[in-house]
C-alpha cells in the first residue's frame, strides 16, 4: 500500500515538473519570436517613417499585443542598420508560480537582432 502511494505521488510530481517545464520552454520560444518580431517591426517602421521614437513605440505595441514585455530596444549603424530587442515573457505554470524561490526565476528572456 505504501509503495502504491509513493508511486502515485512520484508520478504526480513528475507530471507537474514536465508540464511546468514545458510551459517555460514555450515561453522561451515565444520570447525569441517576439524579440525578432519587435526588431523587424522597428526596422520596418523606421524605414517607413524615419522616426526612431515611432519605431520604438511600434515595437513595444507589437510585443505587448502578443503578451510580452519589451525590456530593451537598441538601434545602431555601422555598415548597415540594425535593431536588437530584448523581450520577457511570463510562462504559464501550474505549480512553480506558487513556490516562492522558483517564482522569481520563471520569466523567460531572449534577445534577437535584425539587420536591414
Amino acid at each position: 500500500m505504501r509503495g502504491a502511494i509513493t508511486l502515485v505521488l512520484a508520478l504526480v510530481l513528475l507530471v507537474v515538473i514536465v508540464l511546468d517545464g514545458y510551459g517555460m520552454f514555450v515561453a522561451f520560444q515565444n520570447s525569441r519570436e517576439l524579440a525578432l518580431g519587435a526588431a523587424q517591426q522597428a526596422a520596418s517602421t523606421l524605414q517607413n517613417t524615419g522616426n526612431e521614437g515611432t519605431a520604438r513605440k511600434e515595437a513595444d505595441t507589437y510585443v505587448s499585443k502578443h503578451g510580452g514585455e519589451l525590456l530593451d530596444l537598441e538601434y545602431g549603424k555601422v555598415q548597415s542598420q540594425w535593431y536588437r530587442a530584448t523581450v520577457r515573457v511570463e510562462p504559464d505554470t501550474f505549480v512553480f508560480q506558487f513556490i516562492p524561490i522558483l517564482s522569481r526565476f520563471l520569466d523567460q528572456e531572449s534577445t534577437s537582432s535584425f539587420t536591414f
